[in-house]
């Protein structure tokens, strides 16, 4: 970047006439009433509205917000967000209102649990800028670490994750839309949880946990895999390719003997699902289905419907343009991240 702009500041200077460039600095009339200003006013209310709602993702600054997940009106997050708000994260998918948007930010924000404890400990945006009072980008890098004040290597820091883009604000300086990237998610996953979810055996343990949260977090109407009693411990180990005779270690191992008639039938149902990329989470697999577990444990009504077989119209398979690029529907114009005076 830096010899970039040395290139194009000699192609710029070597483009004057000699003349001006050998005029004694004397010689040149200085301008008058020539005011250096600081930045303009939207530009640090914007930078101010970003970096608070980025405030709130460190733990354990969201639990508040979490604990209101549902309700129309947040009052902690209310100047922050339009309640028309709508945005896309990809490849996470598209939040359509104020509820599923702050859900997405606080919800899906890494809480402490065993063996990691993490959650993201601090925030950074070394990258903002907003040439007027409606648009502005930005990158933020957050710093993820031990979380658990209890643990005896509480603060260190064990990754970071980056999230760049842009958003639009209202003429109350609130966030009305955003169109926002993690890139390499894939990557900070597998670090987040020290496991190679390529590997077979990680897969399966994956599985499990999706449908034992499953069955936790969505009961009563929000029930998703109820018992089937033609599927049975044994079919399920058959359907994994394991033998009851020589991989009955591995079977105890996994704590598939565990498992009650609903988490057997969520498992041997969900087998015929790929399980998919974390730099692909917009899809009908396993990891789509992962992800919005975290938002069915905040707000059960919403989101386990995701969770289930057909995907509640969130994991399940989209075209790339429909993906990417169906901006109207989403931010009402196809130019809605452009200052209107440009």
């Amino acid at each position: 970047m830096c010899r970039l702009r040395a290139l194009f500041t000699l192609l710029l200077w070597s483009s004057l006439p000699i003349a001006i460039l050998a005029s004694p600095a004397s010689s040149r009339p200085i301008p008058r009433n020539v005011v250096k200003r600081g930045k303009p006013s939207y530009y640090t209310r914007n930078f101010k509205t970003i970096s608070e709602i980025y405030r709130f993702t460190v733990f354990p600054n969201m639990k508040p917000i979490i604990a209101q997940a549902g309700n129309p009106n947040i009052p902690e997050v209310a100047n922050l967000f339009s309640p028309d708000v709508s945005g896309r994260i990809q490849d996470l998918g598209n939040f359509t209102n104020f509820r599923t948007s702050v859900e997405y930010f606080y919800g899906l924000a890494p809480q402490p649990r065993s063996p990691m404890y993490a959650g993201i400990i601090d925030f950074t945006l070394p990258q903002f800028t907003s040439d007027c009072p409606g648009v502005a980008t930005s990158t933020v890098y957050f710093t993820i670490g031990v979380a658990d004040p209890s643990q005896p290597d509480y603060g260190r820091v064990i990754t970071y994750l980056k999230q760049s883009g842009f958003w639009h604000f209202d003429a109350q300086g609130r966030v009305d839309y955003y169109d926002l990237y993690i890139p390499a998610l894939g990557d900070f996953t597998s670090i987040l949880q020290g496991a190679d979810f390529n590997d077979k055996t990680v897969q399966i343990l994956a599985r499990k946990a999706l449908c034992q949260g499953a069955q936790a977090f969505c009961k009563g109407p929000n029930v998703q895999y109820k018992p089937n009693l033609g599927i049975t411990l044994t079919k399920l180990i058959t359907q994994l390719g394991l033998s009851p005779l020589f991989d009955n270690g591995m079977i105890k191992e996994l704590g598939l003997t565990t498992l009650n008639p609903g988490e057997l039938t969520c498992m041997s149902v969900l087998l015929v699902k790929d399980f998919g990329d974390f730099d692909k989470l917009w899809s009908d697999s396993i990891v789509c289905r992962i992800v919005h577990l975290m938002l069915a444990d905040v707000d059960p009504e919403e989101h386990c419907p995701h969770v289930g077989f057909d995907g509640g119209m969130k994991c399940v398979d989209y075209p790339y343009e429909k993906r990417l690029f169906d901006d109207i529907p989403l931010f009402g114009t196809a130019d809605r991240f452009i200052c209107p005076d440009l």
